[in-house]
């Protein structure tokens, strides 16, 4: 159980109040010292179907700061996204906090406070969306709601499934209120129980929507990391070029903001990389539309590290690209690479089809290798998918699916503030998760 949110996971309808009551009033100050009304959401607000839609909100807010971050907290909140930058070729630290340079070098430790941070954000995200589901079992319809809500719970899944070691717990209450404590999963089960939900969202989805998109990008991102790699080309065969699912955010307040903007325009934590670690890819150098940056001309927050924003997300209220028709289109093109169609109308097509949405060349993939293959679509999808928090698990699946080692793809040798890069390739169970008696940390931090 995920220490201080063992009461989140009560399904009672006053824990749940309680645990809503939370977000609300979170996202309507940003202090504690503003006084919020108690009764804005209590027991018999959620005991109806108006406590849907607020359940609902519950889940994609903590949903998106587990991703993005956000402004609030002290120093704002770091989410996964950035974290996941650091740990593969995205972002070089440019700052002070010994936690974020962890993930940088990734010799991390298991009491890691932003970790930690992002471990229970998505677990509350998951909650609250499975609060969500069991309350339409109670009052029946809204199928759209619960699909986009399975989706997330996948989501989650997903996220741990790429992040973190094998040993990541999921646990929830049953219809009495007990508590269930989760057994640790390997990578692979997180991966086949993402695809599980998945499953779910597309049979309440409506057919040929945007929730059915959703759910169907999801579940062939579930089946690479599954080493499925032709049913999730596959899966996605239907999913239109435009399709675009965000995780939305706003000025509205300090914790509905963008956390990657606050990290790095505002703070200078995170600068953009180039060549990170020799394997890294050249996000600046390459000058690369989809990688917009700019250079500051001053140093990161550390006043040391020469610093680079990144323009991709150009202000507080900028969405976050969870699922999309271009990434339906790199899942068909990493089969065909993994198959070595270097046609035109193969990999190669692809990929010049989405360059020239960006006005950039075609480029030329006649007699390359299954592995130069691959090396490039990888590099192409790096881009791509820039700081949308894709790269980290995409590096571990070179490794685990394509027989790449670790010092071939991750940041490897002299660490540019000193030491080196560290071997490891996995976030930790943070130790907080210990009061779940099944706890047992990492079961391995294999790729």
């Amino acid at each position: 159980m995920e220490n201080f949110k063992i009461k989140l996971y009560n399904n009672t309808l006053r824990t749940i109040a309680l645990s809503v009551l939370s977000i609300v009033g979170l996202s309507s100050c940003d202090s504690w010292l503003d006084v919020t009304d108690p009764d804005i959401v209590t027991p018999d607000n959620l005991n109806n179907e108006a406590g849907i839609a607020t359940l609902r909100a519950g889940s994609l807010a903590d949903f998106a700061i587990g991703m993005s971050g956000s402004a609030a907290g002290h120093g704002a909140t770091t989410g996964l996204v950035v974290m996941n930058g650091l740990m593969s070729d995205e972002y070089e630290y440019s700052g002070t906090f010994p936690t974020r340079r962890e993930a940088d070098t990734r010799i991390l430790q298991n009491t890691n406070g932003d970790i930690d941070r992002i471990f229970g954000n998505l677990h509350r995200g998951r909650a609250l969306a499975e609060a969500t589901i069991d309350l339409i079992d109670v009052f029946g319809g809204f199928e759209d709601v619960r699909s986009e809500m399975e989706s997330l719970v996948g989501y989650v899944y997903l996220s741990f499934a790429e992040s973190f070691c094998s040993g990541v717990t999921f646990s929830k209450a049953d219809s009495s209120g007990e508590l269930i404590f989760g057994d640790p999963l390997t990578t692979a089960e997180m991966f086949q129980a993402a695809a599980d939900w998945f499953d779910l969202a597309k049979t309440s989805a409506t057919a040929s929507s945007d929730l059915d998109y959703l759910a169907r990008v999801g579940k062939a991102r579930a089946l690479l990391g599954l080493g499925q790699i032709a049913s999730a080309a596959t899966e996605v065969s239907g999913v239109p070029d435009d399709f675009v699912y965000n995780i939305e955010h706003s000025e509205n307040s300090l914790r509905q903001q963008n956390g990657i903007v606050i990290m790095t325009s505002t703070r200078r934590q995170f600068s953009i990389a180039d060549g990170k670690g020799g394997n890294g890819l050249n996000y600046r150098s390459s000058n690369d539309p989809r990688t917009p940056w700019e250079d500051r001309v001053e140093f990161g927050q550390d006043d040391i590290t020469s610093y680079y924003n990144q323009l991709k997300y150009p202000d507080p209220s900028a969405p976050l690209v969870l699922a999309s028709g271009i990434e339906a289109r790199l899942i068909e093109a990493e089969a065909l690479a993994a198959a070595g169609d270097d046609s035109d109308t193969g990999v190669e097509g692809i990929h010049n089809e989405l360059r020239a949405t960006m006005m950039l060349p075609p480029d030329d993939l006649e007699g390359m290798s299954v592995d130069q293959l691959l090396d490039y679509h990888f590099a192409e999808r790096a881009f791509w998918l820039y700081s949308t928090g894709h790269r980290h698990g995409d590096l571990r699946r070179l490794v685990r699916e394509y027989g790449r080692t670790v010092a071939d793809v991750f940041p490897s040798g002299t660490y540019f503030k000193g030491g080196t890069y560290d071997t490891n390739v996995t976030f930790f169970v943070p130790q907080s998760e210990a009061n779940n008696p099944n706890y047992v940390g990492c079961l391995d931090t294999n790729p």
